[in-house]
């Protein structure tokens, strides 16, 4: 007889940690809704994704805590950053979501994000982002459906549009429609900051 005891299952877990099994249900949620408003079957969401519909079923159902790489590439098939789906929501009754419940998280380029705002209902989300020195929004140009509007607060930022390259100083704002490929990137020798904001029309 083995001596190692039985994994908990999700269910044990999640009762065991309420403040985890409280963030794998909010997730669940999320998948969920975000897969319904792209009308998008569990089987369309695992083609997409590369994982398995009843994979997908139980994260929907908060079974299961998805590990980092299961959670970005659900991030990429459903078009939102890993962030919007651990967005915590504002306080029952309150507009206000505390600065210790804001979720960040670092890009593959090294910039490091605080999603300060997340509106599903209205597709708005507001970033504050920190860019440290030669560091990049992602490793190459994005896009997605949507706008963005940004002000840098601090440094340059180098705003890689098709039809040029825009340097966008402390106080100026930028706009642009997200589906052209874009990339922004520190242009200063010290730390940028910046507030962007993505309004999604999906």
């Amino acid at each position: 007889m083995s001596g190692t005891a039985p994994e908990p299952s999700a269910d044990e877990g999640a009762g065991r940690h309420d403040g985890l099994g409280a963030l794998v249900a909010g997730l669940g949620q999320q998948v969920r809704a975000l897969r319904a408003k792209r009308g998008l079957t569990l089987a369309e969401l695992a083609e997409t994704t590369g994982l398995s519909a009843s994979m997908l079923s139980t994260v929907e159902r908060g079974r299961t805590a998805p590990s980092l790489a299961t959670l970005h590439r659900l991030a990429e098939g459903l078009g939102v950053r890993v962030t919007t789906l651990l967005a915590a929501p504002a306080e029952e009754g309150s507009p206000v979501v505390r600065l210790a419940d804001q979720i960040v998280d670092q890009t593959p380029g090294g910039v490091v994000r605080r999603l300060a705002v997340f509106r599903p209902e209205q597709d708005v989300e507001v970033y504050v982002d920190e860019y440290p020195p030669a560091t990049s929004h992602a490793t190459r140009p994005s896009q997605h459906p949507g706008q963005e509007h940004g002000v840098v607060l601090e440094g340059v930022l180098e705003v890689e549009l098709p039809d040029a390259v825009h340097v966008v100083e402390a106080g100026d704002s930028i706009s642009y429609e997200a589906k052209q490929a874009h990339l922004l990137r520190n242009a200063s020798p010290g730390v940028t900051r910046a507030v962007w904001v993505n309004v999604r029309r999906l």
